[in-house]
Parts: structure tokens; C-alpha cells; sequence
């Protein structure tokens, strides 16, 4: 046999090999996927009459349409529950998406819960009906039952009384206004009982109005203020200063916020409400208290937006408007050289939308090259309006030499105290300008070549020197080589792994709530890097923020909940469901406590405020490590 049939033979059992292992391995990953299914489970069974009770309906695969059942017989009392958990059992990963409901039931006998139906992994699956046998209740369930309803009507009753004394209000200290014209809008919180916290929710979208707030309203500072006879604690949320840029009937949005009012349960009277229908609503409760969670919204307040007188309109106004204007202009220099800068700086001060002002446009000889200008602002914004200067710094450069005339700078305002057009202008400016060094002209964008003499440089011709010849020995080629082998080999080797790696890849990026999991760890670190920072410049409310930001954030990345659907009571459920220890549940609810105390309170401590970074850091890596085992 010669060496080349020899080198053959194995070539072709290695590729023998490849296809097989190829194959089985396919074969394997086909195999490992369960079939999608949606599988419906009872927390108990029998139920008393009365008593409340989980359902829950789990997949195995990502769920893109879920249908419940009906739920004939039984009142829904909570629900849908969503929640995800992941397990990796010997390198396989097995997902769970489940949908659970908090029942009661109402009558006695037997009770089938319907199938539901989801799309399970691109399949359309159906749930097995349950039979829920409902029995007479016994007296301590009676007993739990009514103690429950009863705290239910205390806790609505007392939710009415706190959205009737915790509420929004906007105003606005004009009505109507001219496009272009300031107005001030300042948004209220009033409130007759404790607050625990304060979250804005939804910030108004202010359409049709560009918008500048006024101060900084991220600590609450409350007054008190009588209003109908009571009294009531008044806090300002937001103030913003709002230009109308289209005439008609503009509408601000409302502001929607959630607050945490505490109520007491009990007093000396053993009324639970007698803190919310009489004495003092601010004072220190004498008994237990409760925590209520609402939401408010302010009032819709209607704008009315005049347009802009449309005779007479110079051909310079571009929609500036405002008051006591003033224009000026300076030339950094009078006399130049060629392809050396000269600064021109327009300045425009005075009362009105300065920074919606354009930069104003120059009318240079064509001999001398204009840059975009450099813009400052310097504007101060306050209840009265937006006042101050801005700056447009053009750098021009001349390309020849010569005397030279800048035209004057106009502009057009209208002008809010005499309720006409105005125009400014600045005075013309000569510049001289003489020769240069080099005087050759630059143009932007283009290389200016400038004629040369060619010069001989060594000699004219040099002679092409050969390298000797090389000749290869019988054995030194290409062929039979251990590079011929290993590209023969390579192309099996790396189709194998495209196919794998694209696999893995399309797996990740189906599930969405795998790639969150597995992210929200290194995002919760970046937050919490970002409150770091603030927690060394001393800046105490954006620090709790950021703290917050980044537990709230962290929940809902680690455990697949919405924003929308983010409260403690879904977390604390979703972290109980993986497995984390109460202990953990509970100190998540109070670091989020201390950070929402911390934002009210008077005095701020560094020492607390770092030790709550550590308890930040501490509960991520507990739950890290809990879901892990």
C-alpha cells in the first residue's frame, strides 16, 4: 500500500466519524424536548364553604396567549399570578411558567374547574378539567371567614376616607395666553393623614407645550393650609414653566402618583376610624396602624392658546418672542492674516423662549469660511419666566487677502409688553485682512495641490534584483501535508459547532425571561454602582432613589414580573414560590422600607445611608444564592 492510499483511508474514517457523532448528537437534542403542556393543579381539596383556595395553571414552554377558564361556582378573588421558575438538573434546563388564582368558594358540592388553553411553545395545549369538592364550612373556618370580611369593609372603608383626603390638584397662573407666552404650572399634594411614601407614576405628557421645571421638588417640604374649614397638609410635587408652540385649546395631562397613607385601627374610643371622622388626622396614632396603598390622579386643566397677530410679520421672525430684547455683536478682532480665525460673537439677552432660539444666520462674503457657532445658554428659569442671555460664537476664517464687510445680524421677536413685531439688528463690521505666510487657499472638504517642480531623487532607473531560485523537495508540497489533513477535517468540525452554537442562540433569544434572569444581576450591580456614586457626593434623596431603582429592578428581571405588575406582594409570592427563605422575603421589604423613610426624613446620615448600600448588596446576593440551591 502506498503512503498516499494510506493518508486516504484515514481521511475518509475521520470523516465517517464526524458524520456519526454529528448525528447521534442531533439525534439527542431532538429527543431531550418535552412535548409542550399546560397542566392545572389545587392548593386544597376539599374546600370549606367560604374558605379561599390557589389554582394554578403550569407550562413547560413560553407562553404567548393564555385563556382561562369561567371559574363557575367560586368568586375570583386574585388573579392571574404569573409567575417563571428555572432549574438546571445535570445541564438541562426546565422552565415553568405558571398562572395561578386566588378562589373562594360559595356554596357546598361538587364543582369542575374547565379546561384552559394556552399557546405553549408554538402549540395550542388545553389543561385537564379539576373537580373541587366544596363541604360544609366548619365554625373556625366561619369564624376566619368573617373576621376576614369584616377587616376587608374596614380596609374599603378606609381606603374611600383616604382617596377623599389624599388627593392632586394643578394650577396654572394663566388661562390664556398668547403662543409663545410663559405660564406656570405647579402641581399640589394635599393630604389630612400620614404618608408613608410617595411615588410618581405617570408624569404629564404636556403635548403641545415645550416645558422647563422650576426647582427641584424631590423632597417634599409640607405647609398647612386651611381649606373648607379643615386643615390640610400641603406639599408642592412639581412646577414647571410651559411655552404653548400651537395656538387652539391645549389640555395639561394629569399627574397620577401612588401613596402609602397610614390610618390607625384602633384609638382610645375603640372606633377604628375615629383617626379619619375625628381629632387629629397627624397625630401619633394610639394603637395598631395600617399601611394603605392608592392611587391619585390631578385634575385636567384646559389652555387656551391665542395666535400670533399674522399682519405685518417681518421676513426675519423665525417665533421668538418675548420682552425687553437686545441684540449685540463683537469682532474678536479687526485686522488678520490669511487662514488665521477671527471669533464673531452674537449675544441676545432679554426675557422670553431664548432657548428655543436657532442659531442666527450670517450673511459673509464668500471669500470667508463660516464654522456652525458655538452656543451657550445662560437662561435662568423662574415662576416669572425664563430670562437671561444666549450666545452663538461663529468662527470665521478669510482664504484671501483683501478688505472685507460684515453685513449686520438680524432677527424678528415678537414683543409680549407692546404686543407687536420688533426687529434687531447689529451694527457692520470691517475686517482687514493681509497676507499671510501661507497664502495658499484652503477649501473645506478638498486638498488644494499646489504645483511642484519634480525633482530626481538617487537615480532615474534601478535595475529589478532577482532572489535566487528555490527548489522544493519531492515530499514539500501541499498535498499529504498535516495542514492538508487538519483543512480536510476543519470544515465537518465547524459546521458541527455552527449548529450548536446557532441552537444555543435561538433558544436564548426565544426566551426573553431566561435572558432577563440571567442579566439582572449585572444590571442590579450597575445601579447600584450608579447610588455608589451619589452616596459619595452626599446627594441623599437621588441615593435612596437609585437603591430602590435598582432592588425594584433586580425583582423584576430575577423573577420574569412585569413594571406594570411590580408590587411587594407579587414579589414576596414569586420569591416564596423559588424557594428563598421568609427571612430573605422580609428583609427585601424592609431595605425598600428604610429607603422610602429615608426620602422623608429631616436628617440624613452617612453611616445609615452606607449601610443600607450593604443591605442592598447583601439581600441580592442572598437571593442569588437561595434560587441557586
Amino acid at each position: 500500500m502506498s503512503h498516499s492510499t494510506y493518508r486516504f483511508r484515514r481521511l475518509c474514517i475521520a470523516a465517517f466519524v464526524f458524520a456519526f457523532v454529528f448525528a447521534f448528537v442531533e439525534t439527542r437534542i431532538v429527543h431531550a424536548q418535552e412535548p409542550p403542556s399546560l397542566v392545572a393543579s389545587v392548593g386544597t381539596n376539599p374546600v370549606g364553604v367560604g374558605e379561599r383556595f390557589q389554582v394554578s395553571f403550569s407550562a413547560n414552554a413560553q407562553v404567548t396567549k393564555f385563556r382561562a377558564p369561567s371559574f363557575e361556582g367560586f368568586t375570583v378573588l386574585s388573579g392571574p399570578n404569573q409567575a417563571t421558575s428555572i432549574q438546571y438538573i445535570n445541564g438541562s434546563m426546565t422552565q415553568t411558567i405558571a398562572f395561578s388564582y386566588i378562589l373562594q368558594a360559595k356554596s357546598e358540592g361538587k364543582f369542575t374547574i374547565q379546561a384552559a388553553s394556552a399557546d405553549v411553545g408554538g402549540k395550542t395545549v388545553q389543561s385537564q378539567p379539576v373537580i373541587v369538592q366544596v363541604v360544609k364550612a366548619t365554625p373556625q373556618s366561619q369564624q376566619q371567614a368573617q373576621q376576614r370580611a369584616s377587616e376587608e369593609a374596614a380596609e374599603l372603608a378606609a381606603r374611600k376616607q383616604v382617596e377623599k383626603w389624599v388627593y392632586l390638584k394643578v394650577s396654572t397662573n394663566k388661562t390664556s395666553v398668547m403662543r409663545g407666552e410663559p405660564l406656570t404650572a405647579t402641581y399640589k399634594l394635599y393630604t389630612r393623614v400620614s404618608l408613608v411614601n410617595y411615588t410618581p407614576r405617570k408624569v404629564p405628557a404636556l403635548t403641545g407645550f415645550w416645558s422647563q421645571d422650576i426647582g427641584d421638588q424631590q423632597q417634599l417640604t409640607f405647609a398647612d393650609e386651611v381649606i373648607g374649614g379643615q386643615l390640610f397638609r400641603v406639599a408642592t410635587v412639581k412646577k414647571v414653566l410651559l411655552f404653548p408652540q400651537q395656538s387652539g385649546s391645549l389640555e395639561l395631562d394629569p399627574i397620577e402618583s401612588e401613596v402609602v397613607a397610614r390610618v390607625k385601627t384602633q384609638s382610645r374610643s375603640n372606633n377604628p376610624f375615629d383617626a379619619l371622622f375625628g381629632g387629629d388626622p397627624f397625630g401619633d396614632p394610639f394603637g395598631a396602624v395600617q399601611d394603605i396603598k392608592v392611587t391619585i390622579r390631578s385634575n385636567p386643566v384646559k389652555i387656551t392658546v391665542r395666535p400670533l397677530p399674522q399682519t405685518t410679520v417681518p421676513a426675519e421672525f423665525t417665533g421668538i418672542v418675548g420682552s425687553n430684547l437686545k441684540l449685540e455683536a463683537t469682532l474678536s478682532q479687526r485686522t488678520t492674516k490669511t487662514n488665521e480665525p477671527v471669533k464673531y460673537r452674537l449675544t441676545l439677552t432679554g426675557k422670553g423662549n431664548l432657548k428655543l432660539i436657532d442659531p442666527i444666520k450670517l450673511a459673509v462674503p464668500p471669500d470667508i469660511e463660516t464654522y456652525d457657532p458655538n452656543v451657550t445658554d445662560n437662561v435662568t428659569v423662574t415662576e416669572s419666566g425664563a430670562a437671561g442671555s444666549k450666545t452663538f460664537e461663529y468662527l470665521l476664517m478669510p482664504r484671501y487677502a483683501g478688505e472685507y464687510k460684515l453685513p449686520a445680524a438680524t432677527i424678528a421677536y415678537f414683543d409680549l409688553n407692546q404686543k407687536r413685531y420688533l426687529t434687531l439688528s447689529t451694527p457692520e463690521f470691517s475686517l482687514n485682512v493681509e497676507k499671510g505666510k501661507d497664502d495658499t487657499p484652503v477649501v473645506a472638504g478638498n486638498t488644494n495641490l499646489a504645483k511642484e517642480n519634480v525633482l530626481a531623487i538617487g537615480s532615474d532607473i534601478r535595475f529589478i534584483k532577482s532572489p535566487p531560485e528555490r527548489l522544493a523537495r519531492r515530499g514539500d508540497g501541499f498535498f499529504g501535508s498535516m495542514a492538508f489533513f487538519v483543512s480536510l477535517a476543519l470544515p465537518p468540525v465547524l459546521f458541527f459547532g455552527f449548529i450548536v452554537y446557532r441552537r444555543k442562540t435561538e433558544e436564548l433569544r426565544s426566551n426573553m425571561t431566561l435572558m432577563r434572569t440571567r442579566g439582572a444581576t449585572s444590571i442590579a450591580k450597575k445601579r447600584l454602582k450608579k447610588a455608589k456614586a451619589f452616596l459619595a457626593k452626599n446627594d441623599h434623596n437621588t441615593f435612596h432613589d437609585e437603591v430602590a431603582k435598582a432592588l425594584w429592578g433586580y425583582m423584576s428581571d430575577k423573577l420574569s414580573i412585569p413594571p406594570a405588575a411590580l408590587t411587594r406582594e407579587t414579589v414576596s409570592q414569586a420569591l416564596l414560590q423559588r424557594g428563598v427563605s421568609q427571612s430573605v422575603v422580609q428583609e427585601f421589604a424592609l431595605t425598600l422600607d428604610t429607603c422610602e423613610f429615608a426620602r422623608f426624613a429631616p436628617k440624613k446620615d452617612a453611616g445609615v445611608m452606607e449601610h443600607l448600600y450593604d443591605d442592598a448588596i447583601h439581600l441580592i446576593s442572598n437571593v442569588e444564592r437561595e434560587i441557586k440551591a
